[in-house]
């Protein structure tokens, strides 16, 4: 298609095809002709793709191009030619501009993911550039695309022929080049583009002045270059070819070429000085010349090797097909190093050299190599001769207009600075290249620095070389520096800022490295010192300083001859750990199983840190691994938090399966390790982050090493635990005020797993094993209810596929196949077709598996191996190899290597890890896809999300029967998933008998989406048939309002009333006033509780409290819109006797309310109002949220409380049931937009002048979702499930008198529990709330609580535009009511409930408990249901008052430890008191029965527990 599209405007595409089987593609090569590249279709980083000579090279290429994608696409080769390439932005409008240009410095055949790339090209004439340019535009025009997108061109040098190679119509790896090379947001750009905003309308941040419909003008040069880690890797193919490698890259920015690609060398590593002789490729022609041609990542430096010696640049060109511009380039670099070598080290170096060799781009550190001095030397004589770096901006129009930005660099190919130094800002030195052990994980600390730092007012400078990152976005700080991180650079940057000092800790190992530098010139490092972060990155002193303190570490010693190396192994024994020091991701670390490799592996590691000794320490087989990430001030710890491991120790920590909170770590090692991590941190003085990781053994734990910086597990364990703690330690090093342990008592209802990404089917060769040195290139994390399903969740997110029905087993080890034997028949169990591997067969066929061998050599015909692999017949491959474990070099080409590579070229999902593999098939055993639903533990959003229950409205009024779909549907979308429904329509319908009451039901049956329980209304007609009713309509309505036919009029009425309703049934009343006073009255002579729904005033707020005091068992609620009538229409809120001073009132007896509802005040002020076809059974639901959170803004209320009134309070009240699987997600903090054109708007004009917040997210009933993100989601082709809850609320009762109350206190109230009635005393009013929930929901209670300590510590983000008085102002106290002796019911709630479960039947009631024989299995399962119920209680208060001022006398004849404490713990627990007696103390000493004792013992306990050794 795309061919056909360019061929209709006679533009040139290499001749290709696209082919869908190996047959098509054969008959595509011939139809094109040989050479060919061959690219796997809808791929990125050439995933797949390759150069193929012949025919049998085209199907090689085209099985692994297959097991990638469905298509290929087979294409004429231009192997040689230029690589160019255009960014290119085009609007809805039609306008188009190209934003840049950028050459490859490899020609054609290397993916430019993996080329060096400069922008803007300099060997391209000015005929050549806008001939492509012409063509860029002319083609993206063509194919309508609106947004940005590049295209790629080959250009043949030697002719002005080019060929459009793709177009990507999409942000792209060139587009982040792009956009940070030339300082315009391609990206930001894009998205406006989308939305239809032209170019012109677009603001060009840089100038503030143009627009964005402009080319940038650049008069500087960019290279970028790549960063490969192919030595990680034994048997990985080196060489670049169209298949990209490179796991990151680096960009500099310079005024001239030799500049530039100076600097852009050594970001790309420390190790190297710049463009120069070297060793890292041997100084032969052989081994050049095949550098040259064949090119690996070492291709640059066998340039200079070349040069150095006396290849002429036409040779080099004629190898390479580098354009000669940049080879005579390179050479000048080569002439100008030999002038600098002629110096020895007391010779001066003349000015006019070494200022020319500064704009040349050399280093100090390099000039230093050269001349034979050291770093110091050359800085102090360059200063001398006034030799410095000017810093200069990105202003994207050449200075053509005036630059604001400060997206800076540094140059000394300049005259003057660009800016001027008045901030004295803090430095934060950012990640630098990302590489396998240093990825995007040290750039979110780095950023999540800057930004604490700004939001507390510090000016900022951020230090960062990597286009790739956020942190090297201009607008991230007050100022971006796109330079390396090296000791000179950050001095040169340090002295011009005069900055304030320097943030080391945020950026992985390369910021680390300069620490000593830095602290030695007097550079001043927040947080830790540079001596103390040396004390644990040198091995010796770490370890020295662990015997100190008394921390346990595995065997060590330092090393520095192979001699003493080998003796100490042979006294630890093997295996062990070769470490060297200053490294990042484990490079050179092994673990040695044998004397034959470990002469090799420490030559090694001495390569990898020559200035530091190695140690070698004991490797501990089948130990587990624990990371701890922490944070401390002054040494002390104010964080930390524990992740384990799935992998055992022996995979290193980047590669490993990560899972927080842990779930298999014994509380025992949890507590030692949190002891040892404090001891640590106080040992180094550690201020800021650090991170330690630990093995584990039987309890038994010992520290494997100490990072005093951010560890690349930071982000992970911030976002599962939602603690930021790269805030925390921003803050404590800056000494700002910070909260130690935020989380504290925080328990999660989900569990985080990370897993790691690996790169191996780019990596052609590598064996896909795990070892000590990292190999993943990234991450992924997930959430799950267990780990189990988030683990299988994170393998997803990797592209793991999951099996469909054949599994193929490779298992080694003796030890691993009978491990695995239970986890292989879980597989066999649940259906899968099982092949082995026939040592692996034989074993599981033993015990009674079926399974089929596969045999790697000499294979019967349909049971090869590689048949199986190479045609894709294996869903999953399990191999777990039996040696080399540690390690991926191998003696020889294994079955098992040559069976893994062929699994990754293939596509076929592998894991080799036991552990992994154990929990895969777990995972896989309870994955079920009908279950598998999003839900809040899936996601984070930028707005705190709030889990609440299900909201009841007691007073939801109807205005006619056919009303309930309506109503229930602005219930549910508002969050309310329960209404108790009274009808009073305007012609005068109502509840009142039962014609009328079945009238109702039926309107409501299969018309409801939310549950309801419908209230029959009191008239005076109605006395002696209305009890008949309260089957059906279980709650009594009597209303005062005669502004409707269904209301009483003579209070003997309503002594009817109470005399004919059921006790146990609800009784409401909207009565005020003296119509108040008289219902209290009655109610109280009756013995009835009352409900009075719809107070308006404090004096009837004040006759309530009055009333509870004097024992009666009264309860109320107040609108919503009553506590915000403020807001409301002035004049119509004043018709319903509502004003701010009324609402004021209301507020201030907030403690005296028990629910909120919504009552009928919307409706009256929209009649009032006037509102057109406003439906008033409908209004207010979806603005309630948003007002009471508003109000948790501001301080006046908490979540807790919102879920108290509006669920837990109205459940208790009126006893509905539990709504099981029920819940609503709220954006607690995101602004709340009301459409002006909604009825709410219209009753309520206020809330578009005055923002809310709270915005409900997902309401979910009964399991299934109703609603999400403004979308009502109930089937259409279903009938709405509302239940009628009329047959099933709970009794309701007088209960006994307040004095009984008081001295009698329930179960429940004592943990903590409201009660149906009940409210809490000041003490309970701390805890959460209950909610009952079922156990697969989040916990609401702990959610809502908090989200109450989360709202008295965070600022609100929209704060400034609410008139808040601060969260930090909020009393600490609840809202809920103090103490009080009252009548209320009897305890219905949770330990009551286990009770009705149970019958109401007590069978340990007043009973001795003397042999377990006496119960029953069902008394047992009662007895442990309550204990659960207790034990909840102790574990959120500590304490709970059951036994006060009891005592109990603990008797025990013999020895014992666990049932003595049990008993006295629970005792204290409960809150009595314990005296002990034994033989030795009692009067059996002197002859006094067992019987005489126990009455002794009786008359001063309350309960005896006796042990005796003698039985019955």
């Amino acid at each position: 298609l795309f061919a056909s599209a360019m061929a209709e405007i006679n533009e040139k595409c290499a001749k290709s095809h696209a082919a869908n089987s190996i047959e098509e593609a054969v008959v595509a090569a011939n139809d094109i002709g040989y050479p060919l590249i061959i690219r796997a279709a809808y791929a990125l980083g050439g995933l797949g793709s390759g150069f193929a000579s012949n025919e049998e090279e085209l199907v090689a290429l085209c099985r692994k191009a297959f097991a990638a994608s469905p298509q290929v696409l087979v294409e004429r080769s231009m192997k040689g030619w230029k690589e160019i390439e255009y960014e290119v932005v085009r609007d809805a409008q039609d306008n188009c501009i190209t934003v840049c240009n950028l050459e490859n410095f490899d020609p054609l055949g290397i993916h430019t993911g993996d080329s060096i790339v400069v922008a803007p090209s300099q060997t391209l004439s000015d005929e050549d550039y806008q001939m492509l340019r012409t063509t860029a535009v002319n083609v993206i025009r063509h194919l309508g695309v609106v947004g940005e997108c590049n295209i790629q061109y080959s250009l043949d040098p030697l002719s002005r022929e080019y060929s459009i190679i793709e177009v990507n119509a999409r942000l792209s790896r060139s587009s982040a080049l792009a956009s940070k090379a030339t300082g315009y947001p391609l990206a930001f750009v894009a998205a406006k583009l989308g939305l239809g905003i032209p170019l012109n309308e677009i603001r060009n941040s840089v100038t503030r002045e143009t627009t964005a419909c402009f080319e940038p003008s650049l008069d500087y040069v960019v290279v970028k270059i790549p960063r490969w880690d192919l030595k990680k890797f034994d048997r990985v193919s080196k060489n670049l070819s169209s298949a990209m490698k490179s796991v990151g890259e680096v960009m500099a920015i310079g005024r001239t070429f030799e500049e530039t690609i100076q600097e852009a060398i050594r970001s790309v590593d420390t190790s190297f000085d710049g463009f120069g002789r070297n060793s890292y490729v041997p100084e032969t022609r052989e081994a050049i010349e095949e550098e040259l041609t064949k090119p690996t990542d070492l291709r640059l430096f066998a340039v200079a090797n070349a040069l150095h010696m006396g290849y002429s640049v036409e040779e080099i060109h004629r190898l390479t097909s580098i354009d000669r511009w940049f080879l005579c380039k390179l050479r000048g670099l080569v002439e100008t190093e030999r002038r600098l070598a002629t110096f020895a080290a007391d010779q001066q170096i003349p000015r006019p050299l070494l200022g020319y060799a500064k704009q040349q781009g050399f280093s100090d550190a390099g000039i230093a190599q050269l001349t034979r001095r050291n770093e110091m030397q050359v800085r102090n004589t360059r200063i001398g001769y006034g030799i410095t770096p000017f810093v200069k901006q990105i202003d994207t129009v050449a200075a053509e207009f005036p630059a604001h930005t400060n997206y800076l660099y540094i140059t000394y190919n300049a005259s003057e600075h660009d800016v001027e130094f008045v901030d004295n800002g803090v430095m934060v030195l950012g990640s630098g290249v990302y590489r396998i052990g240093s990825s995007v994980e040290f750039d979110w600390c780095a950023v999540r620095a800057i930004r604490t730092l700004r939001e507390n007012r510090f000016k900022t400078v951020m230090v960062n070389y990597n286009p790739e990152t956020v942190s090297t976005d201009y607008d991230e700080a007050d100022r971006l520096y796109f330079s390396n991180i090296t000791l000179e650079r950050i001095m040169d940057i340090y002295e011009a800022e005069t900055a304030a000092g320097v943030i080391i800790s945020m950026g992985g190992q390369a910021p680390n490295n300069i620490a000593l530098g830095l602290h030695r010139n007097k550079v001043r490092i927040f947080g830790t010192s540079p001596e103390n972060i040396d004390g644990a990155e040198n091995r010796y002193k770490f370890s020295r300083m662990l015997d100190q303190i008394g921390v346990d570490q595995p065997q060590w010693r330092e090393l520095t001859q192979y001699e003493d190396a080998e003796t100490f192994c042979n006294e630890v024994g093997y295996p062990v750990l070769v470490r060297p020091s200053y490294v990042l991701s484990g490079a050179a670390m092994n673990v040695v199983s044998t004397v034959n490799d470990l002469k090799s592996y420490l030559n090694q590691a001495a390569t990898m840190s020559r200035d530091y000794p190695v140690v070698i320490t004991k490797f501990i087989e089948e130990a587990k691994e624990i990371d701890v990430d922490a944070v401390a001030l002054d040494g002390k710890l104010i964080m930390h938090c524990v992740s384990e491991h799935v992998e055992n120790a022996g995979v290193h920590s980047g590669d490993a399966t990560l899972v927080q909170p842990p779930q298999d770590l014994d509380p025992v090692t949890v507590k030692k390790i949190g002891d040892a991590t404090a001891a640590i941190g106080q040992a180094l003085r550690v201020t800021g982050p650090f991170n330690i990781q630990f093995m584990a053994k039987n309890n038994e734990i010992k520290v494997i090493e100490c990072n005093v910086r951010a560890a690349r597990s930071f982000p992970f364990v911030s976002k599962v635990t939602g603690v930021d703690l790269i805030e925390m330690a921003t803050k404590a090093m800056l000494g700002l005020p910070v909260t130690p342990y935020p989380s504290r008592g925080q328990r999660l209802n989900y569990v985080g797993v990370k897993v790691p990404q690996f790169s191996f089917s780019r990596l052609q060769g590598a064996d896909p094993i795990l070892g000590v040195e990292m190999a993943s290139t990234g991450e992924v994390a997930a959430f799950g209810r267990d780990k189990y399903d988030a683990y299988l969740k994170a393998m997803l997110a990797t592209g793991f596929q999951l099996p469909k029905k054949n599994i193929l087993l490779s298992i080694g080890s003796y030890k691993e196949k009978v491990e695995m034997l239970p986890s292989v028949r879980r597989l066999f169990e649940s259906g899968y077709r099982l092949f082995a591997t026939p040592g692996t067969a034989d074993f599981i066929q033993e015990h009674g598996i079926e399974a089929t061998a596969l045999e790697a050599d000499k294979a019967r015909e349909g049971y090869s191996l590689q048949e199986y692999l190479s045609n894709n017949k294996i869903d999953l491959y399990i191999n777990l190899p039996s040696k080399n474990r540690f390690r991926r070099p191998a003696t020889y080409v294994s079955n098992g290597y040559r069976s893994r590579r062929m699994a990754i070229d293939f596509s076929v999902p592998l894991i080799t890890n036991v552990k992994c593999a154990k929990m895969f098939i777990e995972a896989l055993a309870r994955f079920s896809i009908d279950k598998w639903d999003v839900e809040s533990v899936d996601y984070i959003t930028s707005h705190r999300t709030t889990v609440l229950p299900g909201l009841v409205n007691i007073a939801a009024l109807l205005p006619a029967a056919g009303s309930f779909t309506d109503a229930t549907r602005a219930a549910i979308c508002g969050g309310f998933t329960a209404l108790g429904v009274g009808v009073f329509g305007a012609d005068g319908f109502a509840a009142t008998n039962d014609q009328s009451v079945a009238a109702i039901k039926n309107g409501g049956r299969g018309h409801a989406y939310a549950d309801y329980v419908v209230e029959v209304a009191a008239t005076d007609a109605n006395p002696a048939s209305v009890a008949a009713l309260s089957t059906d309509a279980p709650i009594l309505f009597v209303s005062f309002d005669r502004s409707h036919p269904a209301h009483v009029a003579a209070y003997n009425t309503v002594s009817e009333h109470f005399k004919a309703w059921p006790q146990t049934s609800a009784v409401v009343t909207n009565a005020a006033g003296n119509d108040l006073a008289s219902m209290l009255l009655l109610a109280s002579l009756y013995n009835r509780q009352l409900h009075v729904t719809d107070v308006r005033s404090a004096e009837d707020l004040d006759l309530i409290d009055l009333s509870r005091t004097r024992g009666l068992s009264v309860t109320c609620d107040v609108s919503v819109f009553a506590l915000f009538a403020d807001r409301l229409p002035a004049a119509a809120a004043s018709d319903l006797g509502l004003s701010a001073d009324v609402a004021q009132a209301l507020w201030s007896r907030l403690t005296v309310i028990d629910c909120f509802t919504i009552g009928a005040i919307p409706a009256k002020i929209a009649q009032a109002a006037s509102v057109a076809d406003a439906n008033p059974a409908t209004l207010g639901y979806q603005v309630v949220l948003p007002l009471l959170y508003t109000a948790v803004a501001e301080g006046r209320l908490k979540s807790s409380d919102i879920v108290e009134r509006l669920c837990n309070a109205p459940r208790r009240i009126f006893g509905l049931p539990d709504q099981p699987d029920t819940y609503v997600e709220i954006h607690q903090d995101r602004v709340a937009s009301i459409p002006s054109k909604s009825d709410d708007a219209q009753w309520f004009p206020d809330l578009l002048s005055k923002p809310v917040r709270c915005v409900v997210h997902r309401v979910v009933m009964r399991g299934k979702t109703m609603y999400l993100d403004g979308q009502f989601y109930a089937q259409q082709d279903a009938a709405p499930a509302g239940r009628d809850l009329g047959h099933v609320l709970r009794a309701m009762s007088s209960g006994p008198s307040g004095k009984q109350f008081a001295q009698t206190p329930s179960v429940a109230s004592a943990l903590g529990i409201q009660t149906e009635g009940a409210r809490p005393t000041s003490s309970q009013a701390v805890r959460s709330p209950s909610v009952v929930r079922s156990a697969a929901l989040p916990n609401l209670s702990i959610e809502a609580e908090n989200a109450d300590k989360a709202e008295g510590a965070a600022a609100s983000p929209i704060g400034e535009t609410f008139a808040s008085r601060g969260s930090s102002a909020a009393p600490e106290k609840s809202l809920l009511a103090p103490a009080r002796t009252i009548e209320r019911p009897l305890p219905v709630a949770r330990l009551a409930d286990v009770l009705a479960r149970h019958g109401n039947q007590n069978p340990f009631f007043m009973k001795h408990v003397l042999s377990v024989r006496q119960f029953s299995r069902d008394d047992l399962h009662l007895l442990f249901a309550v204990a659960q119920e207790m034990r909840t209680g102790v574990q959120r208060a500590g304490m709970v008052p059951l036994l006060a001022g009891r005592v109990m006398v603990s008797v025990f004849y013999e020895p014992s430890s666990r049932t003595a404490s049990s008993l006295q713990a629970a005792m204290l627990r409960l809150g009595g008191q314990i005296f002990t007696a034994s033989s030795e103390t009692s009067s059996v000493a002197k002859g006094e029965t067992l019987e005489d004792s126990v009455r002794t013992f009786g008359s001063y306990a309350d309960v005896i527990t006796l042990r005796h050794p003698q039985p019955g």
